[in-house]
C-alpha cells in the first residue's frame, strides 16, 4: 500500500507540473517564430520556469486570504498582459507579411521585458494551484520543482517547435502566434 501511495504522489507531482506548463509551451511556440540564440532560448526557459515555480510558491504561502482579495482581478491582469503582447505580435506579423520592415533591419528575438511579461502572465494559473497546495498542506518543494522544471522544458520545446514552423511559413507564424496568445488571454477570462 505504501508503494502505491508513493506512485500516486509522484504521478500527482508530475501531472501538476505538466498541466501548468501548457500555457508556457503555447506561448513559447508563438514566440519561437522569431530567430533566437541558444542563450535567448535558455533565458526565456529559465524565466518561464522560475515564474511558474515562484508564483506557485507565493500562492501556496499566501493561502486563502490573498485569493479572496485578488480572485476577482487575477484573470484580468493575465488577460491584459497577454492581450497586449498578442496585439504587438500581430502587428509585427502583419508588418512583416506586407514587407513593411526595413530591408537592413535585423530581426531580433523578443525583448527581455516581453519575455518576462509573457512568463509571468502565463504563470498566473500557478498562483491558484499554489493556493490549493497550501490549503491542502501538500509538500511544497516537490510540486514547486516539478512546476518549474516542466515549464522550463516545455518552453524550450515550444521555442524550437516554433522555430521549425516559422522557417517553413515565415511571417504567418507571427500571426498564428499572436492568435494563440490572444486565445490564451481570452481563456484567462473564463472562470
Amino acid at each position: 500500500m505504501y508503494e502505491l501511495a508513493n506512485i500516486h504522489f509522484i504521478f500527482e507531482v508530475v501531472f501538476v507540473g505538466l498541466v501548468l506548463s501548457v500555457d508556457s509551451f503555447s506561448a513559447a511556440v508563438a514566440m519561437g517564430c522569431k530567430p533566437f540564440s541558444k542563450k535567448e532560448a535558455f533565458r526565456f526557459a529559465v524565466s518561464s520556469g522560475a515564474a511558474e515555480a515562484v508564483v506557485a510558491l507565493i500562492g501556496a504561502l499566501a493561502g486563502s486570504q490573498v485569493i479572496r482579495r485578488f480572485d476577482a482581478i487575477d484573470h484580468w491582469i493575465a488577460f491584459t498582459l497577454l492581450g497586449l503582447v498578442s496585439l504587438h505580435m500581430g502587428y509585427e506579423g502583419v508588418r512583416d507579411l506586407l514587407g513593411k520592415e526595413k530591408k537592413d533591419e535585423k530581426l531580433d528575438f523578443h525583448s527581455f521585458t516581453k519575455v518576462l511579461i509573457v512568463s509571468f502572465a502565463t504563470s498566473l494559473d500557478a498562483f491558484g494551484v499554489g493556493i490549493g497546495l497550501g490549503i491542502s498542506q501538500k509538500p511544497l518543494i516537490p510540486f514547486t520543482v516539478s512546476i518549474g522544471f516542466w515549464a522550463f522544458a516545455t518552453t524550450l520545446l515550444g521555442l524550437h517547435l516554433g522555430k521549425k514552423l516559422s522557417s517553413k511559413v515565415g511571417s504567418i507564424m507571427s500571426l498564428v502566434g499572436a492568435t494563440i496568445l490572444g486565445l490564451i488571454a481570452f481563456q484567462m477570462l473564463k472562470i
